[in-house]
């Protein structure tokens, strides 16, 4: 007996494999920003423990979501259909909150991000951009002016227990 082997179109491959990936990059954004926020609480000052979180998903905008703290911002955005995480660092910190708290956001970002670590690639996802205030204060103005999407959040500080 014969058997027929039916393989689907290359276009229809290309189009799951890269609606997977968009969906491990989302999953790992969203993960990245949840052990953000669980890392927060360890930095000693108000100003460093305060952020805007920002849904931009009903603007139409590339970006989807933002994250921005003195520390780092964070973006969700897709362009051209493809999915990817932006990130910048500030490195105006490093002597106030030494070295372990200024490199542990970036180590975050990388766990969850290397190939090891999701079941599709997304290492080429993953874009580093330069900190800019200006991104900040663009999210701050959607808070001002009522944006729904838009919130801030300030993290009590953790107290370590005797």
């Amino acid at each position: 007996m014969k058997t027929t082997v039916v393989t689907p179109s290359t276009e229809a491959t290309a189009e799951e494999t890269l609606k997977a990936k968009n969906e491990a990059v989302k999953k790992a954004f969203f993960a990245i920003l949840s052990e953000i926020k669980q890392l927060i609480p360890l930095y000693s000052s108000e100003y460093l423990r305060t952020y805007l979180e920002v849904d931009y998903s009903s603007t139409g905008y590339s970006n989807n979501y933002g994250f921005y703290s003195p520390l780092i911002h964070l973006r969700f955005e897709g362009h051209t259909g493809e999915c990817s995480i932006y990130y910048a660092k500030n490195f105006n910190f490093k002597q106030q909150v030494g070295n372990y708290l200024d490199t542990i956001l970036t180590r975050v970002i990388f766990k969850n991000t290397a190939a090891s670590a999701t079941e599709v690639n997304i290492e080429d996802s993953l874009n580093v951009c330069m900190f800019r205030t200006e991104d900040y204060k663009e999210a701050k103005d959607l808070l001002d002016k009522g944006f729904a999407g838009c919130k801030k959040v300030t993290v009590e500080l953790l107290k370590k227990e005797a």
